[in-house]
């Protein structure tokens, strides 16, 4: 039995998806009880808990082998990012310490922690955090490790660069189409991606062929320059090309956007960070995924794998499945 936290998410519903096609046993607990409701169709039995409910998370573990921690947030005031990433850290490791059976527990961690700059980043640079998402999931991924150190948890961490597919709302596919997906400061630096079915394929294989507490980079082959990316987009959907926003009206933007939620009482529409995240610049080697999880990406750069996200048909090739 499989166990998926934030399996309502875009990762969370495709890996359960996939593990049931590869006809696993999987259970998906989401706090969303509608995002659970298409996989409660495809056979996943669905659990609508808090991640952070240490209690909810033991009774959802009977019978589990192998934890997927998904859940998380880069939305909100810098206290709910670090809840939602940082408490559910927390309570995977006081659920999952003395529990019989467990193989392996995935963390979905992320690239953004790594330092700002041209040069290549491997699992072991060192984490530089400069904005609240990136300093909470370093923080998480610290206590599961620490875990694994302390108690022998059988914890991986995924550090999981931009993920794009069908339908991912991270795309911003009907901003680009109509022009109003700006590019803060030109869109100048490198931003690490992987195409979903990729993410899914080395998420698959991290319980199979890697190592408790190794940390391992999920991206493609080669990272692009931001407007790189969604210029390449744009030409594609016959859009106009992306304009550029100083960072200045980036962040007065943002503080607009995030005031009038706060009267609506709504959630912020756009992370915090936002500015701040454009304005790094990361190149993530993705060597330790094709060495010891044997995945080699389908979908190597942007420019297989657009056209597909894109609904344009095959976008892309590629050498062994590594799942």
């Amino acid at each position: 039995m499989f166990l998926i936290t934030g399996a309502g998410g875009y990762i969370g519903r495709h890996l359960a998806q996939r593990l049931r096609e590869q006809g696993a046993a999987v259970r998906g607990l989401d706090l969303r009880a509608e995002a659970l409701t298409p996989l409660a169709a495809t056979g996943v039995e669905t659990v609508v808990a808090d991640a952070g409910d240490v209690a909810a998370l033991r009774a959802a573990l009977e019978g589990v082998t192998v934890v997927y921690h998904l859940a998380g947030s880069a939305l909100g005031r810098p206290a709910a990012i670090l809840r939602a990433n940082v408490a559910g850290a927390c309570a995977v490791v006081a659920a999952c310490v003395g529990h019989p059976g467990l193989q392996s527990i995935i963390y979905a961690g992320s690239g953004a922690l790594y330092p700002s700059g041209l040069g290549w980043l491997n699992e072991a640079t060192p984490p530089a955090p400069t904005f609240h998402y990136a300093r909470a999931k370093h923080e998480a991924e610290r206590i599961l490790l620490a875990a694994h150190a302390r108690y022998g948890l059988p914890v991986q961490v995924a550090r999981i660069a931009g993920v794009y597919g069908p339908n991912s709302p991270a795309m911003m596919v009907a901003q680009v189409r109509r022009g109003r997906f700006p590019l803060i400061g030109g869109g100048r630096g490198f931003a690490s991606n992987i195409y979903l079915d990729d993410t899914i394929t080395a998420l698959c294989a991290m319980p199979v062929r890697g190592q408790p507490g190794h940390i391992y980079n999920l991206a493609d082959d080669e990272p692009a320059p931001i407007a790189v990316f969604y210029g390449h987009m744009a030409r594609l959907l016959d859009a106009p090309p992306p304009p550029t926003l100083p960072p200045a009206v980036g962040r007065a933007l943002v503080w607009a956007m995030g005031a009038v939620s706060a009267l609506r009482r709504r959630p912020m529409p756009l992370p915090l960070d936002l500015v701040a995240m454009a304005a790094v610049s990361h190149r993530m080697t993705n060597r330790r995924m094709r060495e010891e999880l044997g995945v080699i990406p389908r979908y190597p750069s942007y420019r297989e794998g657009l056209p597909l996200a894109l609904g344009m048909g095959v976008g892309g090739w590629g050498m062994g499945d590594g799942g």
